[in-house]
């Protein structure tokens, strides 16, 4: 009876096994797995699918014109693409890594940095969002993204003029501007709006397709569910 009893038991195990193994995945595993997928996003999409090569803007002329894509830079810690300003409320957030971009707009006078900054949900990402100073001049938070050989050779964190910020589910899109011609900030009798006007429509840009809702699909690769 004892050994009958067993074998009943093994088999109800092996039954109970096969259908938690064949059957499909519930709608919570399928929300998990959508919400990771979304968080890595930064980390699977090729770089140059995050920042496009070119991106329309509206400049304070009214004029339809296009900024270009001048170079992408390598994914980095949170800490080496912000600056002090936001490096203690990247940490606070669990702020995961950042990706930056250069551009320039149509005549080349202008450059910009867009960077991409990585968090683990949305709450974390609008965290982070609070303690960014836009209103700062000259303007801090990202870092520049000299490029040289390209119109962004000069620019460095001493030439931000301005910024703009875009939140979007997980991520902090940021983006600061300046002159091409590298000069400092500082040396500005007042600070000028107008020219960097683009700033909040390249982040709008970059922002917009990285939190575009997206089926799962498991057994993909950007899937695990």
């Amino acid at each position: 009876m004892i050994a009958v009893a067993s074998l009943a038991v093994a088999v109800q195990a092996a039954r109970h096994a096969n259908a938690e193994f064949t059957r499909g995945p519930t709608a919570a595993e399928l929300a998990v797995a959508a919400k990771t997928a979304l968080a890595q996003r930064w980390e699977r999409l090729p770089a140059g699918q995050i920042f496009p090569a070119t991106i329309k803007y509206s400049s304070d002329q009214l004029t339809n014109e296009t900024a270009t894509r001048l170079g992408i830079g390598p994914a980095l810690p949170c800490g080496q693409a912000l600056d002090v300003t936001l490096q203690g409320a990247a940490r606070a957030a669990g702020c995961v890594g950042a990706l930056r971009a250069g551009y320039a707009d149509e005549l080349g006078g202008t450059v910009y940095t867009v960077g991409v900054v990585a968090f683990p949900d949305v709450a974390a990402a609008h965290q982070f969002a609070g303690a960014v100073p836009l209103d700062k001049y000259p303007a801090t938070g990202l870092r520049a993204l000299a490029l040289p050989g390209t119109a962004a050779a000069l620019f460095t964190d001493q030439a931000r003029q301005s910024a703009a910020i875009q939140v979007t589910g997980p991520y902090v899109v940021l983006a600061v501007a300046g002159y091409a011609d590298g000069r400092p900030a500082s040396t500005a009798t007042e600070p000028r709006d107008s020219p960097f006007l683009p700033a909040s429509q390249l982040a709008t840009a970059v922002a917009s397709p990285l939190s575009v809702p997206q089926r799962a699909s498991c057994g993909t690769p950007e899937f695990t569910c």
